[in-house]
């Protein structure tokens, strides 16, 4: 059996690694897309009327600016190689729901998948998320997505109703998995 990767989280910037987060993204939505077309019967290569190359560099700035403690989007490597991403933002809830975040683009590539880089990924998401004070932390997440939904499970994520600030197209809200975990119930 193979030995665990060297896994690194490095804390991205747009302003150093913006390149490095238009191709992980780009190749993130097209992942998406291409697992959407056959639900959907959308297109593969366009996204909210635009071409998915100009949607990923105009969203860019919504998903990957956050930085702590509001916020974190992470670069993450495995064996020095870039494996993947995972980010964490802010949203508007109100008041009466207590402070939240929206755990964003947790992503890892096909080559490194099967090596827990995502459990570890969504771990340090969410002790980052208890770090800056927050209450609860949702999340989105496609129908095809089976390990995703596993994982997230796991970590005592339960189904909730699309929730506002998602980067989710309302025409897909009926089929799509909206997540929620209180972090003042989960364990840490």
């Amino acid at each position: 059996m193979p030995s665990a990767p060297d896994i690194c989280f490095d804390l991205a910037t747009l302003a150093q690694d913006r390149d490095a987060l238009l191709e992980l993204n780009l190749e993130y939505m097209q992942w998406v897309l291409a697992g959407m077309a056959p639900v959907f019967g959308t297109p593969t290569d366009r996204l909210q009327d635009q071409a998915l190359a100009d949607y990923v560099a105009i969203s860019l700035d919504k998903v990957c600016a956050a930085a702590p403690p509001r916020g974190v989007f992470y670069l993450i490597q495995a064996d020095g190689q870039l494996a993947g991403m995972a980010g964490l933002r802010p949203l508007d809830t109100g008041p009466a729901a207590g402070p939240a975040a929206e755990i964003k683009r947790l992503y890892i590539r096909p080559a490194w998948r099967g090596q827990r880089l995502g459990q570890h990924a969504l771990a340090r998401l969410l002790a980052d998320a208890r770090a800056f004070g927050y209450r609860s932390v949702c999340l989105d997440s496609a129908p095809f997505m089976a390990a995703a939904h596993a994982l997230y499970l796991a970590q005592g994520f339960l189904d909730c109703a699309p929730y506002a600030g998602c980067e989710v197209p309302s025409e897909f809200h009926a089929r799509w998995r909206f997540m929620r975990l209180d972090l003042l119930a989960a364990p840490a």
